[in-house]
């Protein structure tokens, strides 16, 4: 018998699961805002040289003497140059004449959209600008490392532990980021920050879905990925509301504190507790939910599951040592059947390999491109921009869930590509020779954002589903380690349009993911249809997938719901 048995009891997803299920779902908002709130913390402003000389300088004009000592200063459209001193003539609007130019040291920012940026604090623009790609860079490389480590904590030392060590190191980090003076000081704290963010979310969804039935968990996965969608809305609402870097970091790094009022309401997964042999806790867990349930577990059950006299867990603790030389046995059976490296040496299976990694790292550069570019997009104000393309996000998590077992993993996966490649390649022309209707424009690169943002639930189902059994978890991680490379393309992606100059200028970052994901959509239609058929569970079956005979759609259902590990990786990989 196993915890399964004892959800049937208490409850497959009894008001107890909702309860804590919810909370930790609050997790999720917070984690969505971390995620990208340094496209307004890195957001570039107009900008010129500072006068030298000229006192309480700013960029907007105040007077006619302001004015006059901006032209004769400052070339006409040049961000990033003065006029060199000398002995000149001037025109009629106090302009020199054939003046030699310099580059500047000092700059005045624009203040109407935000009152401060990490770019004009630290003034991160003209030679310096890629710095501020540098910088979001690391924070999702922080990610990638985090990712791994925060992962093996949960393993090792419970997954509430993980959750609230990586919110405390996101306080401390997401704090400290707020007070950093310099370049050198923000990218290692914002490295940190990346780093302690992918504990908090995964060991949160882990939690609750391991409390969960395995019929619920499809269920489960697909939630809480709509939390963080709403962390995103919300994003955009305190950032037009508070338009201060520093204030806007505490808004969103504050209330996690509140988090931990929650430790005595959040229990520890009980599967995770019975699998290390701590059954007095995971009872308690058991018994407390049966209570809020309105239900009763029958003691022989407890007491097969989670004993608690020293003879029954002597024995249990037995049958759990030699479970685990069990599962070392058949781990070492599996290392012999099938290894990572395997996928790599057949042509067939290097081929599939790598369209998945292909797959991930543009979907994930093209979700993270585009909200990096949101403020190259002129025509509405990027706040309202970046609203929608938050809200497009609710649609294109569910659509999958109701179309890949009508239409078939392929099909779905190759539509949501397309569509957004087709967006973003539409946005080019918009820009080009419709910029008179900017609202085009917005349109298409929603319409991108909601294809990306689906392939993301398709692209991990299709990769749950195509590696056989021997190797799934490792293919899976090495999936969603080309994700996070994608995601530290994304600012420079983005930045593209940040640099050049005219409207074909502003069209690059769009260019650039348009062509990718189409590419990456046609690649796709070399993958095998996955969609009825059953799982291969060896290297060989996976070589021989398409010669599989296809199997009743329940059984692909139930061999996909009854794996945790892969659902939990699921959640992350989208986040």
């Amino acid at each position: 018998m196993n915890f399964d048995d004892v959800l049937q009891y208490i409850g497959e997803f009894g008001l107890y699961q909702k309860r804590v299920y919810f909370l930790l779902c609050l997790f999720c908002i917070f984690h969505g805002m971390r995620m990208v709130v340094m496209v307004f913390t890195l957001y570039q402003p107009k900008h010129r040289c500072a006068i030298p000389g000229y006192l309480n300088d700013t960029f907007d004009v105040t007077s006619l003497e302001h004015l006059m000592a901006v032209n004769s200063s400052i070339p006409s459209g040049d961000s990033c140059h003065i006029y060199q001193p000398g002995n000149y003539t001037y025109d009629a609007d106090n302009r020199p004449i054939n003046a030699s130019l310099e580059k500047c040291t000092r700059w005045v920012y624009d203040e109407s959209v935000f009152v401060s940026t990490v770019t004009g604090q630290l003034d991160l623009v003209c030679d310096d600008s890629t710095k501020r790609s540098h910088a979001a860079m690391v924070f999702y490389g922080g990610f990638l490392i985090g990712t791994f480590l925060l992962g093996t904590i949960s393993d090792y030392f419970g997954r509430k532990i993980c959750l609230y060590l990586s919110l405390t190191l996101v306080v401390i980090f997401g704090t400290g980021l707020v007070f950093t003076k310099s370049f050198i000081a923000f990218t290692v704290v914002n490295f940190f920050l990346g780093a302690a963010v992918p504990g908090m979310f995964p060991s949160a969804f882990v939690i609750g879905i391991e409390l969960v039935a395995p019929a619920k968990r499809t269920y489960t996965a697909s939630i809480i990925q709509l939390f963080f969608s709403t962390g995103v809305v919300i994003l955009s609402g305190l950032a037009f509301l508070i338009r201060d870097w520093h204030y806007l970091l505490v808004a969103i790094t504050a209330p996690l504190v509140l988090f931990y009022l929650m430790w005595c309401l959040i229990p520890e997964s009980p599967r995770w507790q019975i699998q290390k042999g701590r059954y007095e806790k995971a009872r308690q867990t058991v018994l407390q939910a049966a209570k809020v349930n309105k239900k009763e577990v029958p003691s022989e059950i407890l007491d097969a599951v989670m004993p608690v006299d020293e003879d029954e867990e002597s024995i249990a603790l037995y049958d759990l040592e030699k479970n685990e030389r069990e599962r070392e046995k058949k781990a070492a059976e599996v290392k012999e059947k099938g290894r990572l490296i395997d996928v790599f040496k057949s042509p067939v299976l290097f081929v599939r390999t790598s369209i998945i990694f292909f797959n991930w790292f543009v979907i994930s550069m093209t979700f993270y491109g585009l909200n990096f570019n949101i403020g190259n997009l002129v025509g509405a104000s990027m706040f309202l921009n970046f609203f929608i393309s938050g809200l497009v996000e609710f649609p294109a998590y569910l659509l999958p869930m109701f179309t890949v077992d009508r239409f078939g993993r392929k099909a779905v996966h190759f539509g949501m590509l397309i569509s957004s490649g087709v967006a973003c390649l539409g946005c080019v022309f918009s820009i080009i020779f419709a910029s008179d209707y900017p609202w085009i424009t917005i349109t298409l690169a929603m319409i991108g954002k909601f294809g990306a943002s689906g392939a993301f639930s398709t692209v991990y189902m299709y990769s749950s589903e195509i590696f056989p059994t021997v190797i799934r978890n490792s293919a899976l991680g090495m999936s969603s380690s080309w994700g996070r490379v994608g995601a530290m393309f994304a600012p420079y992606v983005a930045a593209m349009g940040a640099k050049a100059e005219g409207e074909l200028g502003r069209s690059v970052p769009l260019l650039v993911c348009g062509c990718l994901v189409i590419c990456a959509g046609m690649l796709s239609c070399f993958l095998p249809e996955t969609w009825g058929r059953k799982l291969p569970e060896t290297v060989n079956d996976a070589k021989n997938f398409t010669k599989i005979v296809k199997e009743n759609s329940l059984l692909t259902k139930v061999n996909t719901d009854t794996d945790n590990s892969e659902t939990s990786l699921a959640i992350e990989n989208c986040c």
